[in-house]
């Protein structure tokens, strides 16, 4: 169960990982917005441009083309608008407003097609208009593809999170099945080193020597952690001499660890101190993951 465990990555890892997938789907997310922005941008001006080659075109052989366009296609457009109005407020005096206003409209976009550009600009503005709509386009397909990709390892890691999670229920409920309550000093700390790893965390042993046998990695967090099994005594000379041990490890925190009711005097001692202190009582939890040290 231990091996399979370290194997894996650590749940923090993992939803660091996830942090930033979220984070740079996000703003690819927003760059692919604002890239199909500008290609919405782009088509429309590549459209007008085409929509204007394609009303000048009769000039070559009607010469006064021009003139009538600018004649018939107000009059047209005045005609929709005020039918348009007529149907929405029934009034003629509003209509007829409306088909003045439509016949300006009229003028103004007639007259942008016939001669905004020139005419010798037409060719090469619309050249240059498809060459950006097409660079755009591939910018846009790029960032789409990158946006899928990154959604892509963002959903796997979700998967995984979530299957390791599954698993590591499975293994904390397993964990507790054990005899722990019993165990002496050796095997304690073997336990608690393999809680600690299902828990996501990487351990290094210090050795029994020191004022603490264990430095715990929940990255980014360090806790210098001392176990004892039965039959031994925790006092808060105990206690200061972990918060020691912290302090010369350079950890971020400490805690006692033991399979054991606390008395009230050290347990008292060590949440002044700040000294996480784990017994019989709270280390249920704590292989459950709902008490962090």
């Amino acid at each position: 169960m231990s091996t399979a465990s370290s194997t894996q990555r650590p749940l923090t890892q993992l939803t660091r990982e996830i942090e930033q997938l979220e984070a740079e789907a996000k703003r690819l997310e927003a760059e692919r917005a604002a890239i199909a922005r500008d290609v919405r941008q782009v088509a429309r001006r590549t459209r007008y441009l085409r929509l204007a080659q394609t009303t000048r075109r009769p000039v070559a052989q009607f010469s006064q083309w021009p003139l009538a366009v600018m004649f018939i296609g107000p009059v047209i457009v005045g005609f929709i608008v005020l039918v348009l109005v007529n149907l929405l407020t029934s009034s003629f005096p509003a209509a007829f407003f409306g088909f003045l206003l439509g016949i300006v409209a009229g003028v103004g976009l007639f007259a942008s097609l016939l001669y905004h550009p020139a005419d010798t600009l037409l060719p090469a503005a619309i050249d240059e208009a498809a060459s950006q709509l097409r660079l755009a386009n591939a910018r846009l397909q790029e960032k789409l593809e990158r946006l899928a990709e990154t959604r892509a390892q963002l959903q796997k890691l979700v998967d995984e999170r979530r299957d390791q999670i599954a698993s590591g229920k499975l293994q904390k409920a397993a964990l507790l099945q054990r005899n722990w309550k019993k165990m002496g000093d050796v095997e304690w700390e073997d336990f608690v080193v393999e809680v600690c790893r299902t828990l996501g965390a990487k351990v290094e042993r210090t050795g029994r020597t020191t004022d603490a046998n264990l430095i715990v990695d929940f990255s980014p967090r360090r806790v210098v952690v001392l176990t004892q099994g039965e039959k031994q005594v925790v006092s808060s000379d105990t206690i200061q001499q972990v918060l020691a041990a912290q302090e010369n490890n350079h950890c971020d925190g400490c805690a006692v660890i033991i399979n054991r009711r606390f008395t009230g005097a050290a347990q008292d001692f060590a949440q002044r101190r700040g000294c996480a202190a784990i017994g019989a009582a709270e280390f249920p939890d704590f292989v459950l993951g709902k008490i962090e040290i």
